[in-house]
Formats: C-alpha cells, structure tokens, sequence
C-alpha cells in the first residue's frame, strides 16, 4: 500500500460525503492508516494512546489545513461553505 497522510486519506473520505461529523472522519481514517501508525510508533505506546494521539493530530490538521471546512452544525466538509454576507 502506498503511503498517504491522515490529511489526504480524510479528504478523500469527506468527497464521498456532503459533510461529516469529525469522529466518523477519524474513525474511518483510522481504519486505513492505523497498521502504519502501528509500525512508526513507539513499542511503548499503547494501542489506545496512539488513537488519541492521532485524533489530535489529524482535528489540528482540520483547523489549520485550508482543504477543510467546519460547518455550522459542527460537521466537517471539503466543500467551502456559502458566504452568506
């Protein structure tokens, strides 16, 4: 498998979707990439300490990141929202 970023994987999820709550994003990010986290992570970190590392990594890249939009409802979208001014 080739090597994608938690920024690309997520993106590519929410173009399947309108918007999407973060832990739905995070979640199915999870799935695609947590063997390779596994592998780049320290023996020492448990299973459970990764997975909150990585939620914090990846809502960061949400926040700073200009691909990524929060709606107001609190969802996440790639689409940028309407300027209702």
């Amino acid at each position: 498998m080739e090597h994608y970023t938690m920024a690309e994987v997520a993106k590519e999820i929410l173009s399947k979707e309108e918007k999407m709550e973060f832990e739905i994003v995070f979640n199915k990010t999870k799935e695609i990439l947590f063997s390779n986290w596994r592998l780049e992570a320290s023996n020492d970190i448990s299973d459970e300490k990764l997975i909150d590392i990585k939620r914090g990594e990846l809502y960061k890249l949400f926040t700073i990141d200009g691909r990524f939009f929060r709606n107001e409802d609190g969802s996440w979208t790639i689409n940028r929202p309407e300027d209702n001014n």
